[in-house]
């Protein structure tokens, strides 16, 4: 273990470099462990909805199965002051990646056994889900111990630089194992490489944070919200607004994408898998982009023009839905705006509040998403299963707009900066 290290220093002539990155020994195996973990997440993404609808043909279930999932992620505002006061994170990645590896084992043995359930696969997916809990709020603090805030956008592009392959990679192999086998063999492949993220973790040392974090759980917790509403101009609440509406259509690209492929593509798995993949592709380039313009200035204008680009990007992707290249060039760009959404908040984030807080705050934070999301996969599921792509997509555009003008109507979201 490394000594203390709260604030890290600027990077010399206050210029973040990519070489400053690749030479933080500590930063790339960090990056290497959660990147494994991360494209297994990805393979287990693009198999979830698809095996459920294999095995059940009812979009219901495929909502209920979202939201079993969404609904746990929004308990890590419940998990995150006991992540706050482990003082060597790299635990958390080593007890929770290998039991998250049984859970999707088991999953995938199920499936392939022919005793899967429902019942079974929402408990599975519950566990796995409260499991990953526990890394995501480690990874809102870890960057923030590594690194100054001058270097979180690039890093960002940086981790999605190293991700991209073996993002894109592992998708094409999930995918291809859903096509060529079954879903059942997304799941064993992300049991594989939680178990390999866990072995490259247990080789990281981490720094020990500054911490202010009590011996008493509800003292942390609510401390934790304090930061959140009160903190004057980096208060949270106007933006936790945002992400109730946002949030609510969460799991929406999931949902449509399979449509589209289940209905207007006649269930043409390959095309699912194409579809996915461009949505992923867009993520990872639009993390390279905000890599290299560092806009720390800039967040709020961001999280607006990203949110718009969403909806009218859904709105072509259905559109053009019968036509597959042009199809999956929407939701390439609908994954880059996405994704600029999400690396613009968080690194935000990372940046604006101390590390031995950024897990609640971030977390707290998440609870207005996560609730949202649940409730969103659940209704949405439905709504897919009853509406046409073309219906269901016009909802989810005019649901992205309505959160693009909170943004616009709330004017400390659009001066968010570092």
């Amino acid at each position: 273990m490394s000594g203390v290290l709260d604030h890290p220093e600027e990077s010399e002539g206050g210029r973040s470099r990519y070489a400053d990155l690749l030479r933080n020994r500590r930063f790339v195996l960090y990056t290497i462990s959660s990147t494994l973990a991360n494209t297994g997440y990805a393979v287990y993404a693009i198999s979830v909805p698809w095996l459920t609808l294999s095995f059940s043909r009812s979009f219901l279930l495929v909502g209920l199965v979202l939201f079993a999932e969404f609904g746990v992620y929004a308990l890590t505002f419940a998990v995150a002051p006991w992540v706050d006061r482990v003082r060597d994170k790299r635990t958390i990645f080593l007890l929770c990646y290998p039991l998250q590896a049984v859970a999707a084992g088991l999953i995938g043995l199920s499936l392939f056994d022919h005793f899967l359930t429902p019942g079974l696969l929402i408990g599975l997916v519950l566990a796995i889900s409260f499991l990953w809990d526990f890394p995501w709020v480690a990874y809102n603090i870890v960057p923030r111990l590594l690194l100054p805030p001058d270097q979180l956008f690039r890093a960002s592009g940086l981790k999605g630089l190293l991700q991209g392959a073996s993002l894109v990679s592992g998708n094409a192999v999930g995918a291809a194992l859903v096509v060529l086998v079954s879903p059942s063999g997304g799941m064993l492949l992300y049991a594989v490489l939680l178990i390999l993220g866990a072995g490259v973790a247990a080789l990281v040392s981490l720094p020990v944070a500054g911490t202010t974090v009590g011996t008493r759980y509800w003292a942390d917790f609510r401390e934790g919200w304090t930061h959140f509403a009160r903190k004057a101009r980096q208060s949270l609440l106007p933006l936790a607004s945002v992400e109730l509406v946002q949030g609510f259509f969460l799991a929406a690209p999931t949902l449509l994408i399979a449509a589209v492929a289940y209905r207007v593509l006649a269930r043409d798995a390959s095309a699912y898998t194409l579809l996915y993949v461009a949505w992923v592709v867009g993520g990872v380039a639009a993390g390279l982009v905000l890599g290299e313009t560092n806009p720390r200035r800039q967040v709020g204008r961001i999280l607006l023009v990203a949110l718009v680009a969403q909806g009218t990007l859904v709105l072509l992707a259905v559109v053009s839905a019968q036509d597959l290249l042009w199809g999956a060039v929407a939701w390439l760009l609908f994954g880059g705006a996405a994704a600029a959404y999400s690396g613009a908040k968080y690194v935000f984030l990372w940046a604006a509040y101390p590390s031995d807080v950024v897990g609640r705050v971030s977390s707290n934070l998440y609870v207005f998403t996560g609730t949202s999301t649940a409730v969103g996969a659940l209704v949405l599921g439905a709504v897919a299963g009853a509406w046409s792509p073309l219906e269901f997509g016009e909802l989810v555009g005019l649901g992205f707009f309505v959160a693009g003008a909170l943004v616009l109507l709330l004017p400390s979201i659009r001066r968010l900066a570092f």
